[in-house]
């Protein structure tokens, strides 16, 4: 994995300078850029009996996007980071994925994508939090749907206040692109009655042996240095087992004290199916609520700065509460 990483850097160097080049001869199409994304922290936790602390490396991101005309584009992107699984030793690992695969077509009204997409289930989401160095966004921590996953999806503006979008995909994610027969339909609209605030539906399905469906809905609103974000998510037949039910809530709010200085709060819940006579729903274990608070400091565009709090507190009272304290690190290279 290290000498596919350390050989896709080189390809992605060699790329962003060649290109660059040529832009500099003629400044028009083709052109392309290089990124590289970081998280990483430092935190300290105050009440489990291990009390863990140190430093981490979350997620690196490496990627080229390729202009070919005013219309068509790819994008090839790694995800470095640690598996999605749930063993005591999984932010041990750290993996390379291909995030994104994928060509695009653009124009005034009509985007279309193939390959390793983007998913729109919570991208508007995502940018109202615009904290995902710091935690990632309810449908994304909670497992509602994948950031991306091999499939297609299409995006047309109706009118300055209405967009629409249908996808069709695989239904694994970008960390099991396996071939089978079972796919996923995501259909979305985005409302924009005025221009602080946007309204979003989004709702998915995939058979295989029960039915499972997503729902989620959205509103945020982006008003001068005040940002605010509240969305529910509702989810059926977990892992497609009958009446595994999740659902919840997430509420958040920035405010920009200064050109440099934000300060920032979230409020999650996540709940489960109850069944019959039993005090707590089926994913008691997972079933609880967090809070999350800090300030952030940006002293150039390109770096982020955060001390924050997370405190996670689950519903059964025999499940012990989590309060740390992180330092987090976002830098970025373009």
């Amino acid at each position: 994995m290290t000498k596919t990483c350390f050989s896709f850097f080189l390809v992605f160097l060699f790329l962003s300078e060649s290109v660059s080049f040529t832009q500099e001869k003629e400044n028009l199409y083709p052109s392309g850029h290089g990124m590289a994304k970081v998280y990483t922290n430092f935190h300290k936790e105050f009440t489990y009996h291990d009390y863990e602390s140190g430093f981490e490396v979350t997620r690196a991101y490496l990627g080229y996007e390729f202009f070919m005309d005013e219309h068509f584009s790819a994008e090839v992107k790694l995800d470095i980071g640690s598996p999605e699984d749930e063993s005591p030793y999984s932010k041990l690992k750290r993996y390379a994925f291909f995030k994104n695969a994928a060509l695009e077509y653009r124009n005034d009204k009509l985007s279309w994508n193939f390959g390793i997409i983007s998913l729109k289930q919570f991208k508007i989401q995502e940018k109202y939090w615009n904290h995902r160095y710091i935690y990632k966004s309810f449908q994304d921590e909670y497992k509602f749907g994948a950031s991306a996953d091999i499939g297609t999806s299409i995006e047309y503006r109706f009118t300055p206040w209405l967009t629409a979008d249908a996808t069709l995909m695989n239904g694994e994610g970008y960390y099991q692109l396996q071939i089978d027969n079972t796919f996923k339909s995501g259909f979305g609209a985005s409302f924009y009655p005025s221009d602080f605030l946007i309204a979003r539906i989004y709702y998915d399905i995939m058979v295989n042996e029960a039915v499972q469906q997503s729902i989620a809905s959205f509103i945020g609103i982006k008003k001068n240095d005040l940002t605010i974000g509240l969305e529910y998510n509702y989810k059926t037949n977990i892992s497609f087992i009958q009446d595994h039910h999740i659902w919840g809530y997430s509420v958040y709010g920035l405010y920009n004290i200064s050109d440099k200085w934000e300060i920032f709060g979230r409020f999650d819940r996540l709940s489960s199916k109850k069944y019959e006579y039993e005090e707590f729903g089926w994913n008691f274990d997972k079933d609880g609520s967090a809070l999350i608070t800090g300030v952030q400091y940006q002293p150039i565009r390109y770096v982020k700065f955060s001390l924050n709090y997370h405190d996670w507190y689950p519903f059964p009272q025999n499940i012990e509460n989590h309060s740390l304290i992180y330092l987090n690190l976002e830098f970025i290279l373009e």
